[in-house]
């Protein structure tokens, strides 16, 4: 109760009301300008240091702007020899490939067209054919702030289309240019989707090679053809597929050769007897 009547009946503090009972002090006008002088430079002086602090800590340190220039310019460098490399490489293969040519076409024709179909089948040559491009994007985001990831377009989705391309007939497959093989993995890094080792950003192009007319009636009854509509359906991910009179699908370089061998007799019993000891 004695907090309500505080409250009630003494609702200003007694030191605020003597305060507020004092009289008026009289300042003659040059202690008015004074004051109001004072007040002025001071309040100059806090803004000129606030903004020097706030540019203080904005402004890049020295050495870590020497040290990106320095990244930059190594990155630049790289690159430039990664192309001069990457072209050099494609020159020797050529070059291989046309002596290859010159000393079996002539005295083996069999096995050179073996070794071309080989060739054809591993990835490791140039493609040039009729064939079918999908085309797919990322969807535009409704909120830039905050994106939905299903509205991106996946390694699985990716993976889905050029599985049903195989299963249609295709004979070659290259993804924005990267040619698939056997050995080929597509999967997410971070934000850009991986060919092997190739980063790819979204708009995707999938180019296969081969019949086109059996090529598009296997794929409209696959599960990837009802794949890209529920992208388009539920995610608004744009796709598209067309065919094309003529594809031009670049060779995957070198090929690492795997091979198995049959063990020797000694070592095949010698397993077979330790499998049978441990049973």
């Amino acid at each position: 109760m004695s907090l309500l009547n505080e409250v009630i009946f003494r609702p200003v503090d007694a030191g605020y009301a003597e305060a507020a009972a004092r009289p008026a002090v009289a300042r003659s006008v040059g202690q008015r300008r004074l004051r109001a002088t004072v007040n002025l430079v001071v309040a100059v002086l806090l803004g000129v240091v606030t903004m020097s602090a706030v540019l203080a800590l904005r402004a890049p340190r020295p050495s870590v702007v020497e040290s990106r220039t320095l990244l930059e310019e190594q990155i630049t460098e790289r690159s430039a020899d990664a192309d001069t490399l990457q072209q050099s490489n494609e020159e020797l293969s050529a070059e291989i490939a046309r002596r290859q040519e010159e000393a079996l076409v002539g005295k083996d024709p069999a096995l050179f067209d073996e070794l071309r179909q080989l060739e054809l089948l591993s990835g490791s040559v140039a493609v040039e054919g009729p064939g079918l491009v999908i085309e797919l994007d990322d969807a535009e985001p409704s909120d830039p702030d905050e994106i939905d990831p299903r509205t991106l377009v996946q390694d699985i989705d990716l993976q889905i289309i050029t599985n049903g391309l195989w299963a249609a007939g295709a004979e070659a497959i290259a993804v924005n240019g990267q040619r698939l093989t056997a050995l080929s993995a597509i999967r997410r890094q971070g934000p850009a989707i991986l060919v092997d080792l190739a980063p790819l950003v979204a708009p995707y192009t999938v180019e296969a090679v081969g019949d086109v007319q059996a090529m598009q009636t296997a794929f409209a009854r696959s599960v990837a053809a009802n794949h890209l509509t529920t992208l388009t359906a539920n995610y608004r991910i744009p796709t598209s597929l067309r065919s094309a009179t003529s594809l031009t699908l670049q060779g995957s370089g070198t090929t690492t050769l795997r091979y198995a061998s049959v063990p020797d007799d000694d070592v095949a019993s010698s397993g077979a007897t330790d499998d049978e000891g441990t049973s």
